[in-house]
């Protein structure tokens, strides 16, 4: 996910995100993968479809399997924001700030 995110870092998901909000483009999430149960993949948000689907793609494109080979992804395939980057220690950064009231 760079330059979201580097090899080898550890990141915090919230998932009661979008129980106050709908998912942004932009926003890096965690999402189901489609065609294998329990695995899950960090994407970033790119669009989101006429039929309120979401087009997910890696920021590393050579290297991601997103939507360019799985298609569009439901709204309950999305589990959470990223949040939290808290390792390695001296990486820690925020990032994704908590939404407040109808944001």
């Amino acid at each position: 996910m760079l330059p979201g995110l580097a090899p080898g870092e550890r990141v915090l998901f919230d998932r009661i995100a979008y129980l106050r909000g709908e998912p942004r483009v932009g926003e890096v999430v965690l999402a189901r993968h489609a065609a294998r149960p329990g695995v899950r993949m960090i994407k970033r948000i790119a669009d989101v479809t006429d039929e309120g689907e979401y087009v997910l793609l890696g920021d590393n494109e050579s290297e991601s399997t997103d939507s360019r080979t799985l298609g569009a992804f439901r709204r309950a395939d999305i589990v959470g924001r990223a949040w939290v980057v808290y390792w390695p220690a001296e990486r820690l950064r925020v990032l994704h700030r908590q939404r407040m009231g109808s944001e």
